[in-house]
């Protein structure tokens, strides 16, 4: 049998290849490698809810959640925020909800501040507001980036509202109505680390 080489690389071509065919260990530790690069746990966080002037407090009964995992510095996680009773601070200004490590704000657009003036916005993912008691102003939203103090956060850039006709750009106090028991904010993000 005639023995080929590959002049700039050095590899006996037909050796190379019987080789992958005939030996299944090849096979075994190429499969491996693809399956633990594969397998990225979930973590699960807490996120802080943030006001620009108060930070609202979820109450009795009421929960912060949330989960991510990295993949090759991008980070993709969601969170799930549900408001109880006794307890249930409204906040003011508008909110944030902290992002389990920091963004790269050389990669993405990322505010300063919970200020809608500050910063142009960037879209790291999605979320809905559920409003328990006004079934029509429940709606979905884009999520922003903000870093205050080394923490980042999502801001919820609303979508457009008819009834009451939307006044803000991002969820705040009473836009699109006040936080009740009941309430829920959800969300699915994406974004590169520091």
């Amino acid at each position: 049998m005639a023995v080929t080489f590959t002049p700039n690389v050095g590899l006996a071509e037909a050796e190379l290849a019987e080789k992958w065919v005939n030996v299944d260990q090849l096979q075994n530790d190429n499969n491996i490698i693809i399956t633990d690069k594969s397998d990225v746990n979930l973590v699960t966080y807490t996120p802080v809810l943030v006001g620009q002037t108060t930070a609202p407090q979820v109450g009795a009964g009421g929960s912060s959640r949330g989960e991510w995992q990295e993949f090759q510095g991008f980070i993709f996680g969601s969170f799930n925020v549900e408001f109880g009773a006794a307890g249930l601070v409204v906040g003011s200004g508008e909110y944030g909800i902290s992002l389990p490590v920091p963004i790269d704000n050389a990669y993405h657009n990322v505010s300063s501040a919970l200020n809608a003036s500050i910063g142009s916005f960037a879209c790291l993912g999605e979320g809905y507001i559920f409003d328990n008691s006004n079934v029509s102003l429940s709606g979905t939203c884009a999520l922003d980036a903000v870093t205050i103090a080394g923490v980042s956060y999502v801001r919820m850039v609303l979508e457009q509202f008819s009834v009451p006709a939307k006044t803000a750009r991002v969820f705040r106090d009473a836009m699109p109505s006040t936080v009740a028991t009941g309430d829920t904010w959800l969300g699915s993000f994406c974004y590169k680390k520091l």
